[in-house]
């Protein structure tokens, strides 16, 4: 504040000292330290009217509040401005007092009285006798700042704490602000600035007046603004693109006028030198022309020239901006300015030139251009120069390091190619054979999978629009370039001399946003076949991208070789027909050594007979070769190295034999071993020959040691082989069957297909093998033998092999697998408390069993939560259970499972609506066992006195059923539903198993046919819950019930009418001796039951839901009091002592409110929460209602939470409140004055492992950084460009304003 002596300053002197002051406040003093000038932005007269206000109001020490209050009012000023004066001169009047000399007290102040404690007073004349000589003054409670508040906009203030924070000077503050006004004006922007008791027009006034100082801040920080962040090869300015959306919202509610004069503001920042302010104007821009589209026809000629104008900007992050600005408003600037179109066009086209890999344009503007010449009339539009010439530019972005360029630049291609027209044959023959070839290598080179289908759709479009003898004229030259890429080894960068070069990629070694000036350096790039960036991933998922990547070159080549085959360019008259070229081209490449090439030209075969249904003089030149690699057995070039290394040490290791005076000569004598003698040599031959030394002789050691080495070596060798060779037969007898010309004998073809399905651990080539399994089926359906039904038994076992999802009929649930060390004593004894619900053939729920599994395996994990992996755009595997971290022990039965799925599902959707005509056998696999186990129509123990197989027969169908049920075509589910009564009937099995599997179909049905379903399930299935003398019934019903829920969208419907039905009497009130039919002897106990309950709720409504649907309408037989708010107080002890002194009453029901503190409840011992308190002490001290002084048993405690509900987030906030409390209040731990730093920022831990915090604390005092290290660790990783990407995606935006 300014002193008394800044009154008496001459007026150019306290002018100057404000000018400074303001400069240094709002942080423009740092201007000169980077060149910039900000004497300008203000002048003496912007200062001279209000620094005398506030002179005259701050010179005058003794001016009451009230009337600093009128000071500050002017003629029309709003509600709004008037309370905000009020609100400026209360602080001034505080900050005043504040500044009062402390050894000073006022003459209303209280003698002891803490400064905290005193109720904020002013002082009112009091009514009082008329005398001339006193007035009378009191302190009254001051509410008047409550009255003025309540007529102002609700968030007001909160919005002015965020409009301050704009120009705070930490960024992320300034983000911050500007995303929660973002926000706040996306749900109450029409309400910003009203004041309570104006009239509509005031009221709109108002806002108007809010809106537009809002939109001025936001104007300000664009000028200001300089942060960017530099991601990947372009700079995102978090603050400006953020207050930029916010403009946007704001300007959806400001009138024409007030919208007209911030563009015109808008455009002034583009006229700056700073290019910061250049991309602040041109993003507010951007926003408004995407935010008002009913001011387009207006609104575009005024801003077009200086988004063109920022086409050309020197900046390259400016240009960015302008062309994306364009983006959203292509349609009107065609149809409005169609005169401008083709100097933009020109503008484009000629900026291809200059742009390159760290160029951050080269998005929006490829974009931009893409979505111009969607149009024809831009197409048509003159050009300064043919399209032959314009679109080879397009070839570098082709392979640009981001995504989205790549993607945009194929998006041009696929415009001009699908939208041309007759004449488009003049632009494209001179350049198709380079257009084909980049293409092609962007193929090879690719790892996205979205990128890989947009080239298969540019490929075929530019097939499609090019006359065939151009596209054979410029391909074949180039065919055999193109299976040498496909052949390419997945661990070898490609020869530089087989790929396109383009223009050259450059890496600057500069710093910050030096770009335009900084000295380029070139450097060569190694490219591999599905792309460089991969080659670190792991071996699984390198080998996906790579056989992806090839299987997308072998779609292109097999389109290729149709054209190349077409009848009309291969007339018997022709000299040289390209289809016999092509015929000798892919049969050189099969007779090769090398696996790859094999692999290669099968692809391209398969492809090819997919789209050309016949061609004698290619398919009668492969198909001898093809069948002929199915019978042979060859090491392939790609082994060479593992093999030669394997025939070195089985020599070195008989030599060594030699030495030891061990001859194996005579059992094994070969120049070159084969496979199966080196493991003969490093297994039996070598025991047997050694069996006779001494096993701790250094000479046994020794061989011992070389023996070990040679049989890594066989192993590694032997693996390799074994891949190759499956995959060689794999897809040559997928050609084989593309062909559709069968050998005589189908086991050559049948095996490999087969073994791929049941071995390959690659999920493409898995599908790949399933699609000609399909094909062949259908192709062998009417052959005599028909391999067919064999072929489907084989799959319908595999389907079966994994016990985790196929139960066992006769062991439901596999044994647990003991480690061989376990971590202590106590976890194994956690592990089997937490088990409570037992399995066994006949009883028992397993789905409930695996979720209680499943939660354990979860809860029992201790340490913290590790880091999500980063999202990678490979667009990689998803779904298949197996991961890196998958058991090796079950990976075969997993990898099998999985290929027998996909061969189901794929035969299912191959046939349609003619499998059960086509696959007899597969109908009858997965309906026969279910007819035949239910023509007795009863079920009992005759069933379980049929033996364990008859059970796994139909466990085993019913996995079928649910399978490929799910896959089946739509005409086909009237038979599916004629299954659904069977399967009802499935779920009063008396083995478990069987009762599980029906379960699963059932919800397999619901997704479905959900209705009709529904209707059956409801009818038939869910009364079964009340059979309380049936436990198979109930246990099919539990089972039905969970996995329609899991599968259908029907929970909301079902929980309000299941939910205590299925909880309690399935295994509590059941177990706990309540409800049943009684004891068998009519003893005493029918009368009393083996447990008491309480059942604690949280409201009324629920306990009525217990009460009625429950208690009286499902266990009739359980006599219940009730104690709730209702009762009336009297009458309450009454109830605790009639419950505590009568054993004949099984239940109280009570309300956590009422009946959970200060009652003795020690008649019962169980405790059943069904619905859970925010608070976790009231839980507690419910639970304690029967753990009190004269409980001689044991109680119990169930908590009732169901998966997926809020019910799971309570428990979670209650358990992280108790470890919090438990942390926080303990004797170490007095208070937080008393905590260190480190023990702080372990109150933020739910680590309970004692062992771990030990190691940590020894870690930490050993180096103090450790506890700190691991806290950062945890600490999510800053924004990368996907999510930037994310964030300021401007049809996300959009989006989220409808």
């Amino acid at each position: 504040l300014v002193g008394d002596d800044f009154c008496e300053i001459d007026p150019k002197e306290r002018l100057a000292r404000q000018r400074k002051q303001l400069q240094k406040k709002l942080g423009l003093d740092m201007g000169a330290a980077i060149g910039m000038d900000t004497e300008e932005l203000f002048n003496d007269e912007d200062l001279e009217d209000a620094c005398m206000v506030n002179i005259s109001v701050l010179c005058s020490p003794l001016q009451p509040a009230a009337e600093l209050i009128d000071s500050e009012f002017r003629p029309g000023m709003s509600n709004r401005q008037k309370n905000k004066a009020k609100r400026m001169a209360k602080l001034v009047a505080k900050q005043r007092s504040r500044d009062v000399d402390p050894n000073e007290k006022s003459n209303d102040s209280f003698e002891g009285e803490p400064e905290e404690k005193r109720r904020k007073t002013t002082n009112v004349v009091i009514e009082q006798p008329a005398t001339d000589s006193k007035v009378l003054i009191d302190n009254v409670p001051d509410n008047s700042n409550l009255f003025e508040e309540t007529q102002e906009w609700p968030l007001e203030s909160f919005c002015d704490e965020l409009c301050n924070d704009l120009f705070n000077p930490s960024w992320e503050i300034r983000h911050g602000a500007g995303t929660g006004l973002r926000e706040v004006l996306k749900c109450h922007g029409t309400g910003g600035g009203k004041t309570v008791g104006s009239t509509a027009e005031q009221m709109e006034r108002q806002h108007q007046e809010w809106l537009e100082d809002l939109v001025i801040r936001l104007l300000c920080v664009f000028a200001l603004d300089r942060f960017g962040d530099f991601v990947s090869d372009e700079v995102v300015a978090p603050v400006r693109e953020t207050c930029a959306q916010t403009l946007g919202v704001a300007l959806r509610h400001m009138a024409n006028s007030g919208f007209a004069m911030t563009v015109d503001i808008l455009l002034k920042l583009l006229t700056e030198d700073q290019w910061e302010v250049r991309h602040g104007g041109l993003l507010g821009i951007k926003y408004a022309l995407a935010i008002r589209q009913d001011l387009i026809a207006e609104l575009l000629p005024r801003v077009l020239p200086a988004i063109t104008e920022g086409l050309r900007d020197l900046d390259d992050d400016v240009r960015a901006v302008a062309a994306a600005a364009l983006i959203p408003v292509v349609d009107g600037l065609v149809q409005l300015q169609p005169a401008k179109v083709p100097f933009i066009v020109d503008t484009l086209w000629n900026a291809l030139l200059e742009l390159d890999d760290l160029t951050a344009s080269t998005n929006s503007i490829m974009t931009l251009l893409s979505s111009l010449l969607t149009y024809p009339q831009v197409r048509q539009c003159s050009t300064h120069q043919s399209l032959t010439v314009l679109v080879p530019r397009v070839w570098p972005f082709l392979r640009h390091t981001i995504a989205s360029v790549r993607r945009a630049a194929l998006e041009t291609l696929f415009t001009l190619l699908s939208k041309a027209d007759q004449s488009c044959a003049l632009w494209l023959n001179p350049i198709m054979q380079d257009m084909l070839r980049h293409i092609f290598q962007s193929c090879i080179l690719e790892s996205n999978q979205e990128i890989l289908e947009l080239i298969q759709k540019v490929w075929g479009e530019l097939l499609r629009q090019s006359p065939q003898q151009y596209v054979v004229a410029a391909s074949c030259p180039w065919m055999g370039a193109w299976l040498c890429l496909m052949m390419q080894a997945s661990h070898i960068p490609i020869d530089p001399n087989m790929l396109l070069e383009v223009k050259a990629r450059l890496k600057e070694k500069a710093t910050g946003k030096t770009r335009q000036g900084s000295v380029p350096v070139k450097e060569m790039v190694q490219e591999y076949i599905g792309g460089a960036e991969t080659i670190t991933e792991d071996p699984a998922t390198r080998d996906y991208v790579v056989t992806r990547a090839r299987l997308m070159a072998a779609k292109l080549l097999g389109a290729l070789c149709s054209c190349i085959c077409d009848p009309r360019l291969n007339s018997s008259s022709q000299e040289l027909r390209p289809a016999e070229s092509l015929a000798q081209l892919l049969l050189f490449h099969l007779n090769s050594k090398s696996a790859l090439q094999r692999i290669a030209v099968s692809m391209v075969i398969c492809e090819w007979a997919g789209l050309q249904k016949e061609c004698e003089l290619l398919s009668s030149v492969v198909q001898p070769r093809l069948l002929d690699i199915l019978s042979e057995q060859l090491y392939y070039d790609e082994i060479a190295i593992p093999f030669t290394r394997m025939q070195n040490e089985c020599k070195q290791l008989i030599a060594l034999l030699a030495d030891a005076h061990i001859d194996v000569r005579e059992r094994i004598n070969s120049t070159v071993f084969t496979i199966d003698q080196a493991n003969e040599l490093v297994t039996t031959i070598f025991s047997e020959c050694t069996s006779s030394l001494n096993l701790k002789s250094r000479q046994f050691q020794l061989l011992d040691s070389k023996k070990l080495q040679a049989r890594s070596t066989v192993c590694e060798t032997s693996t390799e082989w074994q891949q190759l060779q499956l995959r060689v037969h794999t897809f040559t007898a997928c050609a084989v069957v593309g062909l559709a010309m069968l050998p005589d004998k189908l086991n050559p073809v049948v095996r490999p297909l087969m073994e791929a399905a049941r071995r390959e651990e690659n999920m493409l080539v898995q599908g790949y093998a399933a699609s000609n399994i399909a094909r062949l089926l259908q192709l062998c359906a009417a052959r005599s033998p028909c391999p067919n039904a064999k072929i489907v038994k084989n799959l319908c076992s595999s389907v079966c092999v994994d016990p985790m999802l196929t139960p066992s009929a006769a062991c439901p649930v596999p044994p647990a697998s003991t480690p061989a060390i376990q971590e202590s004593s106590k976890a194994s004894v956690a592990e089997k408390d937490a088990m409570h619900h037992m399995v066994n053939k006949s009883k028992g729920i397993i789905t409930l069993y695996r979720h209680q599994k499943a939660a354990f395996a979860i809860t029992s994990k201790r340490g913290p939560t590790p880091k999500a992996p980063k999202t990678t755009n490979n667009d990689l595997p998803l779904g298949g259970s197996i991961t890196t971290e998958t058991d090796e022990s079950k990976k075969p039965c997993l990898i099998q499972r999985r290929g027998a799925e996909f061969c189901l599902m794929t035969v299912a959707r191959h046939f349609g609506k003619e499998l059960t005509k086509t696959l007899p056998y597969l109908w009858e696999s997965m309906t026969g066992p279910l007819r035949n186990a239910l023509d007795a129509q009863r079920f009992g123990m005759s069933l379980l006195k049929q033996g364990d197989p008859v059970a796994q027969e139909l466990v085993n169908s019913l996995q079928v059923l649910e399978v490929t049920a799910g896959a089946m075509s739509q005409e086909l589910n009237p038979l599916l539903m004629e299954q659904l009564p069977l399967l009802c009937t499935c779920l009063q099995h008396p083995y478990t198993a069987v009762r599980h599997m029906a379960a699963r179909c059932v919800g397999v049905l619901s997704k479905i046919a959900t209705m009709e379903t529904m209707n059956v399930f409801l009818e038939h299935v869910l009364p079964w819950l009340g059979a309380i003398d049936d436990n198979t019934k109930q246990e099919g019903a539990i089972e039905a019930l969970a996995c329609i829920l899991c599968m259908s969208q029907m929970k909301i419907k079902l929980f309000s009418c299941i939910k205590s039905a299925f909880v309690f009497h399935v295994g509590l009130l059941l177990d706990c001796g309540l409800g049943s039919a009684g004891a068998a002897d009519g003893g005493t106990e029918a009368v009393v039951a083996q447990h008491r309950i309480l059942i604690f709720c949280q409201l009324k409504s629920m306990l009525d839901i217990v009460e009625q649907d429950l208690l009286k309408a499902q266990l009739p037989t359980v006599t219940y009091l009730r104690l709730d708010g209702s009762v009336q107080a009297g009458l309450r002890h009454s109830i605790v002592s009639r419950f505590n002194n009568d054993p004949s009453i099984d239940v109280l029901l009570l309300t956590t409110h009422v009946g959970g503190l200060g009652l003795n409840l020690t008649g019962a011992d169980t405790v059943v929460f069904v619905e859970h308190d925010w608070n976790p002490m009231r839980d507690l001290q419910a639970m304690d209602r029967a753990h009190r002084i004269g409980q001689k048993r044991v109680v119990n405690v169930y908590r009732l939470i169901t998966r997926g509900t809020l019910e799971e987030k309570i428990m979670g906030l209650q358990k992280f409140k108790m470890t919090i409390a438990n942390t926080v209040i303990s004797q170490e731990n007095a208070s937080l004055q008393s905590m260190g730093t480190e023990q702080l920022l372990n109150l933020f831990t739910l680590d309970k492992n004692n062992k771990a915090e030990k190691s940590e604390a020894a870690a930490s005092s050993s180096s103090g950084q450790a506890s700190m290290k691991s806290v950062l660790d945890g600490l999510g990783d800053l924004w990368d460009q996907q999510q930037y990407e994310n964030e300021y995606d401007l049809d996300s935006f959009m989006h989220s304003l409808k």
